[in-house]
């Protein structure tokens, strides 16, 4: 960026991405009619570049091509230039990559589109090199071709246009034939994917791309999986999978937090950019394994990530930022490695074990520089003869003296935009881990973000927003961002028994069918009153982050259990199952969140429902035994006595809940209830 520069269209908008690109000698606009009537007028191509703030390749593309003022010069002259930050306008990215894939390209970003004025792709690609490189043509002659075609053969090319815009409209809008849920098959062919796929030597799942993303999702698939088979191998999975991911390089050793994937197999070199919903699934996968197993290894690293977000990702008034960047100094990783020098001068004479316990070399294991990173067992102590109590104060002691040094070196951009997706998935682990570990520290935090968006990121139409930065709440929310705040809401009653929070998941859910509800009985992406794009997604793809129908299939199921619009929330769940039933069948490791939901259906939900005097002085003990079992295929509710005829109102399991004893419980399944108990002695010879 060059400050000296006149600013273009883009310092006008709030996007961190946006503003990356504001100084330019790019002549962009933001997605708009403004840049689509210009291109009719002018009779010109638009390049569409797609990306966000903290991806490492789309700064490389930046400092080489968009800021190199000869290369401006043909792209100011020959097209009309559109700059979209993807997290923003996941709309425009969906239907855009989906485009580079229809033309059998591989995706990623910067994602680089070449559209007719009409805003049909007619070609495209992701990093384009400024000279012949990697296989791939210079992108000043990918320009010149486009520029060329669109002259001599425009027709030609708006033909190809149209034929890929109406292959992407049938692809959305495609009829599923499928009239039959998916059968049970397919929650054990799940396991059967993963399993086959599971890497016995670093741990994780291989694919055919270089690089390995943390699977969480799928990891809350296989604990869900393993409660419902006890098959030991579904459990072995998710520990060496955890246990790898947090120990290995693709984890800040010292400042805590998963990067967004490794770039070998071995979890050692990250991609070191960190993304808030990654975060928000890995503390999701480590609390549900704690209450599986006990093991205190899982609870320290959900607190260790808790007290990243806290420090360095958290902002005014509770909300938490976006991401971090990768770069600092214009180099990838630069901020999180160490040399051996560096180490021995902060370590000191700790320095020998603590060596061997990182991985630190003189050589180093990227580009003559130590990520840290720690042999894949819990043994550490043991094989060195160390006392572990004496280990751990060693451990800690250097973690915050090498944190205090980090901590003085430039840092990474933190896209410091909030995200109600995000969020709320950061939220929704909050208060489960809350439960699981009886921390309200860790509820009061959930809460702040949960009255953030009430607060900042609705509409004076009582619209949910998408984005929030810099007192500016922008952009219509998306499926995902109604149904993760539906679950939000669900979470926090789970930690509270507050029910107003179950009110208004409902109120949303009833809102998200209004605008989201598509004919097929899937969920679109974008609300009825969205902008109109070439075509309206259906998605259910598990990818980064949960789909918006995988979301509201839990939404649905856990509303339905709860008493709430039981036969229509049930049907429209199973509607969700029976438009993605071929996917659920054959390609199971693509949807682990929407299986997991199913896997709820399948287990014939439960309800466990607490009443009781108000002061009675079992019942926290009762809650405390029930939170902290694993229990994804049932939900608890408590009310006290004088307040049952209220609450059933809002929550219609409550009916027929009175007692003339102190206490009961009563124990459903699928609203069918067995006589009630009164002790926490007979609950416990109840199976869940």
């Amino acid at each position: 960026m060059n400050p000296d520069r006149k600013p273009n269209r883009l310092i006008h908008e709030k996007s961190p991405y946006l503003l990356q690109h504001a100084y330019n000698p790019v002549d962009w606009y933001p997605w708009g009619e403004e840049a689509f009537e210009k291109a009719k007028k002018e009779d010109k191509i638009v390049l569409l570049s797609i990306g966000y703030a903290t991806c490492h390749w789309c700064h490389v593309m930046e400092r080489e091509s968009f800021e190199d003022e000869k290369t401006a010069e043909i792209m100011n002259r020959d097209f009309v230039c559109i700059k979209v930050d993807r997290e923003e306008r996941p709309d425009i990215d969906k239907i855009y990559m989906d485009a580079l894939h229809a033309m059998d390209q591989q995706g990623g970003w910067p994602l680089n589109l070449f559209l007719t004025p009409a805003k049909k792709p007619v070609a495209g690609g992701t990093y384009f090199p400024p000279v012949q490189k990697y296989g791939r043509k210079s992108f000043t002659e990918i320009l010149a071709v486009i520029k060329n075609v669109w002259e001599t053969r425009k027709e030609e090319l708006i033909q190809s246009s149209e034929a890929i815009a109406d292959h992407l409209q049938k692809e959305s809008f495609a009829a599923k034939t499928d009239s039959t849920l998916p059968n049970e098959s397919a929650f054990e062919a799940g396991f059967g994917m993963y399993d086959k796929f599971f890497d016995e030597t670093y741990y994780g799942f291989k694919t055919n791309m270089v690089n390995k993303f943390p699977p969480s999702m799928g990891l809350s698939y296989l604990l869900a999986y393993y409660k419902k088979t006890k098959n030991p191998k579904a459990l072995l999975m998710v520990e060496k999978t955890l246990l790898a991911m947090k120990k290995g390089g693709i984890y800040d050793q010292i400042g805590g937090g998963i990067s967004r994937y490794a770039t070998d197999q071995r979890w050692l070199v990250p991609h070191f950019e960190k993304m808030l919903y990654d975060n928000s699934l890995f503390i999701q996968a480590l609390t549900e394994c704690y209450l599986v197993t006990g093991k205190s290894f899982y609870k320290d690293a959900v607190y260790d990530i808790v007290n990243y977000i806290r420090r360095d990702m958290t902002l005014e008034e509770g909300a938490i930022a976006c991401a971090e960047d990768a770069d600092s100094e214009g180099e990838e990783g630069k901020f999180y490695i160490w040399s051996l020098e560096e180490f021995r001068s902060i370590c000191g004479e700790d320095s020998q074990i603590l060596e061997k316990f990182w991985d630190i070399t003189l050589d180093g294991n990227f580009e003559g520089h130590n990520i840290l990173n720690e042999s894949f067992n819990l043994d550490f102590e043991k094989e060195n003869n160390l006392n572990p109590k004496e280990f751990k104060l060693l451990l800690e002691r250097n973690k915050r003296k090498l944190l205090e040094i980090r901590s003085k070196r430039i840092r990474p951009l933190r896209d410091d935009k909030v995200l109600t997706s995000w969020n709320c998935l950061y939220l929704r682990a909050l208060a489960d881990s809350s439960v699981a570990f009886q921390d309200k520290s860790l509820l009061d935090d959930a809460i702040k973000i949960y009255e953030f968006i009430q607060k900042r990121l609705f509409d004076s139409n009582c619209r949910l927003l998408r984005r929030y930065r810099n007192g500016e709440a922008r952009f219509l929310a998306y499926l995902t961002d109604y149904a993760e705040l539906a679950l939000a809401g669900i979470s926090l009653y789970k930690a509270t028994y507050d029910a107003k929070y179950i009110k208004s998941a409902h109120s949303l859910t009833e809102e998200t069918i209004r605008l989201f509800l598509s004919p097929s009985g899937a969920f679109y992406d974008t609300g009825s009153d969205g902008e109109e794009l070439i075509r309206r997604s259906i998605d259910g793809y598990d990818g980064v982050e949960p789909s918006g129908n995988s979301s509201m299939a839990h939404v649905l199921n856990t509303l339905a259990s709860l008493g709430i619009e039981i036969t229509r929330y049930e049907e429209m769940a199973n509607s969700i199952y029976r438009f993605f039933s071929e996917d659920l069948s054959t390609r199971a490791i693509s949807y682990p969140s929407m299986l997991s939901a199913y896997f709820y259906t399948l287990s014939s939900p439960k309800q466990i429902v607490v009443v009781a005097d108000k002061d009675n002085s079992e019942v926290k003990e009762i809650l405390k035994f029930l939170e902290t079992q694993y229990l994804p295929d049932a939900i608890v509710v408590f009310a006290a006595k004088e307040n049952v005829s209220e609450l059933q109102i809002i929550i219609p399991v409550l009916k027929e809940k009175t007692t003339d004893k102190p206490l009961a419980i009563f124990v459903c399944k699928n609203q069918t209830c067995d006589l009630p108990v009164y002790s926490l002695d007979a609950l416990k010879e109840k199976t869940f």
